[in-house]
């Protein structure tokens, strides 16, 4: 584990940041609540643990899909081997990029307001899926390429939405909670019958499962600065998270069990992160505003896959 580079940049404004796309923009405030230098009992950050399922954590070069501000706008990049090379030229913001079944969907302001979009993995055939005239974003293509789940505000609040990749039957996941709730980070099961997310419908931001179609959530974490960025191990066991003790750092809780523990703790700050049968990926210095791309080794280390002078942020293997 690391606990050098960028430490500079931790500062209290960490929080903020934190909101600005991969935690949801509502309820980040509340995680400066109680001071970021509380912890709780179950938590070590200084020290990853002995014995940890890595089955998910596989070793490969993969290409990856990432946001970079390195054309002066946030645009998608990728890199495949080593070399780096933009995706998207729009003039507006492009962002969350997530690939499956040979698909990548992203959100966009190309068109005014921010709306989600998809096309093959070269982003041949791209299409606009979504027209409502609030903010859609988040999306989480579904394994086998059939659905999305995103975020919408177009009821006033953040809420988890799902519709086909087609962009029909746009519909609002049923979770029980009052509509004034926001809800942010849907993640898609392997399998494809669950979706996790966050929610503070217990008051912080914490992680919760659902089935795909709605129902009674089971909450998986009870993090006392607030849980964040779920995403789902490669084998359906394991779900990482963004917990904010200090710098921000990766936890894991097993689904089953609802066992949690430390996964990757760095002075610069880590999150977001992308996990997919090729190896887990996040970003150092994520909530800052010079993010680099690194893996996850099986021994929880971090090694930078991309790191400029840019900010790179919101990684996601390319699924073929």
């Amino acid at each position: 584990m690391r606990h050098h580079s960028r430490q500079s940049r931790q500062n209290t404004t960490i929080t903020s940041q934190l909101s600005t796309r991969s935690m949801s923009r509502a309820v980040i405030a509340i995680v400066a609540i109680g001071g970021l230098a509380a912890c709780s009992a179950d938590q070590n950050l200084a020290v990853a643990p002995e014995q940890k399922s890595t089955s998910h954590r596989t070793v490969s070069t993969p290409t990856i899909v990432y946001v970079s501000n390195a054309s002066g706008v946030n645009q998608l990049w990728k890199d495949a081997g080593g070399v780096t090379s933009r995706v998207t030229f729009s003039d507006a913001a492009d962002q969350d990029p997530h690939s499956a079944a040979g698909h990548l969907v992203f959100a966009s302001y190309r068109d005014g307001d921010e709306e989600i979009y998809m096309g093959r993995n070269d982003l041949s055939g791209l299409k606009r899926l979504t027209t409502s005239g609030g903010t859609d974003e988040q999306p989480n293509l579904s394994p086998n390429g059939t659905r999305i789940a995103f975020v919408s505000g177009r009821s006033g609040t953040p809420r988890i939405w799902t519709m086909d990749s087609t962009g029909g039957n746009q519909t609002a996941l049923t979770t029980g909670s009052e509509s004034y709730v926001p809800e942010s980070a849907p993640s898609w099961s392997p399998n494809g019958t669950q979706l996790v997310y966050t929610s503070t419908r217990s008051g912080l931001s914490q992680v919760f499962v659902i089935a795909a179609a709605g129902g009674t959530p089971v909450q998986l974490t009870n993090e006392m600065n607030g849980a964040f960025n779920p995403v789902w191990s490669a084998d359906g066991t394991q779900i990482d998270y963004v917990s904010v003790v200090g710098a921000p750092s990766l936890r894991v809780v097993t689904v089953a069990t609802g066992e949690k523990s430390d996964l990757v703790y760095d002075g610069a700050g880590i999150g977001q992160p992308a996990c997919s049968t090729n190896g887990c990926y996040a970003v150092e210095g994520a909530y800052g505003d010079n993010g680099d791309i690194v893996s996850i080794g099986s021994d929880q280390s971090v090694t930078t896959v991309v790191g400029t002078a840019a900010n790179e942020i919101s990684p996601t293997v390319l699924v073929p």
